[in-house]
Parts: C-alpha cells; sequence; structure tokens
C-alpha cells in the first residue's frame, strides 16, 4: 500500500490568513538580521477572526531567512523586548483558543513553523497572519532552520499541488538549473522527488523509484537513508520558490 504522508500543501488562494493582498511594499527579507529590532505592533484579537482562513500551509509576504519551529508549549510576544506577552498557548489544549497563523500551521499535530525574517541575540522576529510581526524568544526549544535544513532534512517533496492534491503541470523538472533547459519525463503514478542539492530558488533532486511499490520496503524512512538504491534514478532541478511563494509539497513525518 502507498504510504500515506501528512504534507503541507501549497495553496494558491489569496486570502489565507486574513491576506487582503499579495502586492509587497518592501523586501522584508533585507533586514538586518544581526541588529535586535525593536519594532511594536499591537496586540491581536483574544478570539478567533472567522474571516481568517487557516490551513496547513499559508501565504506569507517574505519567505525571509528560514523558520523557526515553536515547541508544542510556546510563548509569543508583540515586541522584541518580550514584555508584551500576547500569548502562552499548549498546541495539544489549545488548538482552538489559538488566533495567529504561522506558515506551516497544524497545532493538533504539534506543527507551528513560522517565518523567520531576522534573528537577535534574544529573540526570533517572526511573521504571522501573512505579514504581522510578532517574537519568539531564542532559546534551545525553539529550532530554527534555513530553508535548505528544512527541505533537506524532510521525507521528500513533490511539485505543487492543489486543494484536490492534482500535481500542477506548470513546474517541469529540467536538466538545469533554468527556467529554459530542457524538460525531464516524470514517470506516472505516485510522485516523490529526494532532495540532494539547494542552489538559489532551484533544488537538484531524484526520483523515489520505490514510491509506487505496492511492497516497500522503504516505507516510513527519510528518502535520504535509501535514494542512492534506485538504480539509474531520475535527476534533474525543480524551481522550488519564486519571490514569496512555494513551488512544492515538503513531506514532513511518515
Amino acid at each position: 500500500m502507498i504510504r500515506q504522508f501528512l504534507t503541507i500543501f501549497i495553496l494558491t488562494f489569496f486570502f489565507s490568513c486574513g491576506q487582503k493582498s499579495n502586492n509587497i511594499e518592501s523586501k522584508i527579507d533585507t533586514i538586518d538580521n544581526s541588529s535586535v529590532d525593536t519594532f511594536s505592533t499591537q496586540p491581536i484579537n483574544k478570539q478567533i477572526d472567522q474571516d481568517k482562513n487557516f490551513s496547513y500551509d499559508n501565504q506569507v509576504s517574505s519567505l525571509g531567512i528560514g523558520l523557526i519551529i515553536a515547541p508544542p508549549k510556546f510563548e509569543i510576544y508583540n515586541d522584541s523586548l518580550l514584555s508584551e506577552k500576547i500569548a502562552s498557548w499548549d498546541m495539544y489544549e489549545d488548538e482552538t483558543k489559538i488566533n495567529i497563523c504561522s506558515k506551516f500551521f497544524k497545532p493538533d499535530y504539534g506543527i507551528m513553523h513560522f517565518v523567520c525574517i531576522a534573528k537577535s541575540e534574544k529573540t526570533y522576529k517572526v511573521l504571522v497572519n501573512f505579514s504581522e510581526i510578532k517574537y519568539l524568544p531564542k532559546t534551545k526549544k525553539y529550532d530554527f532552520k534555513t530553508w535548505d535544513e528544512y527541505i533537506s532534512q524532510s521525507f521528500g517533496i513533490r511539485r505543487l499541488t492543489n486543494d484536490n492534491v492534482v500535481i500542477s503541470k506548470n513546474y517541469t523538472l529540467r536538466i538545469k538549473p533554468e527556467d529554459n533547459a530542457d524538460s525531464l519525463a516524470i514517470p506516472k503514478g505516485h510522485e516523490l522527488f529526494c532532495p540532494i542539492e539547494i542552489k538559489g530558488d532551484w533544488i537538484k533532486v531524484r526520483y523515489d523509484c520505490f514510491y509506487n511499490d505496492e511492497n516497500n520496503s522503504y516505507e516510513g524512512e527519510p528518502c535520504q537513508n535509501y535514494i542512492d538504491k534506485c538504480k539509474n534514478p531520475l535527476t534533474g532541478w525543480l524551481r522550488w520558490r519564486l519571490e514569496n511563494q512555494l513551488l512544492i509539497d515538503i513531506f514532513l513525518m511518515p
């Protein structure tokens, strides 16, 4: 039986997390990461805004410098001095009370992964609800990963899918990390690629030759553990991002 993954769906609708527009007036990811930012915002509402559309993967105004993986019990603040606490939440017990939307959002599975746009000695500056700025404490409980690390340590990736898990044909596998490079034919069936190398907005991948096997002996393992056992695997390049948009689905767990 083909293994089922909890996936991070890359949705293309324009109003997730209360987003009103995709226009970005400034590039947030040009912030000096070494500086301590004292920017403060107004406290958010205590009740969940029913107009907001919370999903697994939510649009953000920038992909920043990486992601912060929050622990199941975490605190979030309005300011970089950590003097204005918004809330302390337990993802499993307070799921219905959580009224902010992280990039990857599935609190009942312990998943709230925030885009990090800057970090200082004591805080991580993160995005919520598309473009609002909040702060997380920089302690060992909060794990920072670059996008390279986040993708490379996943169980695998595939091309962008829609709400019906239909793979987009707009993003092709290419022989080189260039938009005008020749494309490669991808076998029919369920799709899974193993990330090998990231170069800018492109990622080198190998096709998982075992993924469609009825009796897959590697089921539940990260693809890096076995991908070398594929004989003459299809290898090419996929564009994984375009400005603030992800163009891939990321498999986070078996």
